[in-house]
C-alpha cells in the first residue's frame, strides 16, 4: 500500500473516537493520569482505564495528568512516518499542558531530519479533536503537507469548543471553583456557560437551569452551531460525560435543522477531561462562530 503524503499525529486529551483514529490512521500520545497507589496510560476512550475503574477512584482522590517522556514521543512520530513521508502533530492548548511543549522540543532535538510540523488547538477534547478530525481526513484524500498544514493554520484560529457543565463538585476538588458558588449554585440551579478564549476556560455566564432546559438551550445552540461552522468543516462532535440520552435528543433535534447536511456525532468526553466536568457536561466542537448569548438567552 502506497504510503500518504502527511500523518496527524495528536494526544489523547483529544478524545479521538476509535472509528476514526483507524479509519484516518490517526497516531496518539498517550497521558498519564496519575492517583497516589498506580497510574494510567490514556490512548483514548476507555483505553488504559474503564470508566468503572475512573469513578471508583476519583471519588476518593484528585488525579494528576503526566506528560510521556521523549522517547514516547519519538515512537510516536516514527509510527506516523511508517505510514506518511510528513507528519503534523495536532496538540491540546500549551496553556493547560506541556503536551505540545515537548512534542515541538522533541522534534528539533531528535526528528530535526524529519518532515514533522507541530501545532495546538486553542482548547482541549473535542475543540483539539476537531481539527484532527478533518486534517486527517484531508490527508487521507491524498493532500500534501503544504495543504494540510495550511488548513490546520486556519482552522485553529476558529475552533469552538462550547456549552454547559451541570455538575460542579471537581471543580470545586481542583480548586476552579470556591464552595460558596457551588453551595448557591446548587440551591438555585446556576449552570456555567463555558468556552475557551485565549486558550483558556472561560466562563460566560450562569443560567438557572434544570435537566430539561439545559437540553433545550442546547437544541438551540445547536441550530446556530450548525449553520456557523465553515464550510470544509464536515462534522460536528456532541461531546457528553455520561450523559448519552440527552446528546441523542441533541443530535435528533439537530437532525431537523442542519441545511447544509453536516455530520453529526457523538463523542463521550475521555477520563482526561472528564474528571473536571464532571457528570452531564454537554457541549460541540466545531469551526466556526460561536456567540455565548445562544446558551445564555433562555427567552
Amino acid at each position: 500500500m502506497a504510503k500518504q503524503k502527511v500523518a496527524i499525529v495528536t494526544d489523547a486529551s483529544s478524545d479521538i473516537p476509535p472509528e476514526f483514529e483507524e479509519k484516518y490512521n490517526i497516531t496518539i500520545v498517550p497521558i498519564l493520569l496519575n492517583f497516589e497507589e498506580k497510574s494510567y496510560k490514556s490512548l483514548g476512550i476507555e483505553k488504559g482505564l474503564t470508566w468503572d475503574e475512573f469513578y471508583k477512584v476519583t471519588e476518593k482522590e484528585v488525579p494528576t495528568s503526566g506528560i510521556p517522556g521523549p522517547g514516547v514521543f519519538m515512537q510516536t512520530f516514527e509510527k506516523a512516518l511508517e505510514i506518511a513521508d510528513s507528519a503534523i502533530g495536532i496538540f491540546i492548548t500549551h496553556k493547560l499542558s506541556g503536551v505540545y511543549n515537548t512534542a515541538t522540543t522533541v522534534v528539533k532535538q531528535y526528528l530535526a531530519d524529519k518532515d514533522i510540523k507541530t501545532f495546538y488547538a486553542p482548547a482541549n477534547s473535542v475543540g483539539v479533536g476537531i481539527v484532527v478530525l478533518e486534517a486527517a481526513r484531508l490527508a487521507a484524500q491524498g493532500a500534501s503537507m503544504e495543504e494540510v498544514t495550511a488548513k490546520v493554520e486556519e482552522w485553529t484560529k476558529k475552533t469552538k469548543y462550547a456549552g454547559i457543565i451541570n455538575k460542579l463538585e471537581n471543580l470545586v476538588r481542583t480548586g476552579r471553583l470556591s464552595k460558596t458558588k457551588k453551595f448557591f449554585a446548587d440551591i438555585l440551579k446556576f449552570k456555567p456557560v463555558v468556552s475557551f478564549i485565549d486558550e483558556e476556560i472561560h466562563v460566560h455566564g450562569n443560567i438557572k437551569a434544570d435537566d430539561e432546559l439545559i437540553i433545550g438551550q442546547m437544541k438551540k445552540f445547536g441550530e446556530k452551531a450548525l449553520v456557523s461552522m465553515v464550510k470544509d468543516n464536515k462534522t460536528l462532535y456532541i461531546a457528553h460525560s455520561r450523559w448519552p440520552e440527552a446528546a441523542e435528543e441533541i443530535k435528533a433535534h439537530m437532525e431537523k435543522h442542519n441545511p447544509d447536511n453536516k455530520e453529526i456525532f457523538i463523542q463521550e468526553t475521555g477520563v482526561i477531561n472528564a474528571f473536571y466536568t464532571g457528570k452531564k457536561l454537554l457541549a460541540f466542537g466545531y469551526i466556526g462562530d460561536f456567540d455565548p448569548e445562544w446558551l445564555l438567552k433562555t427567552k
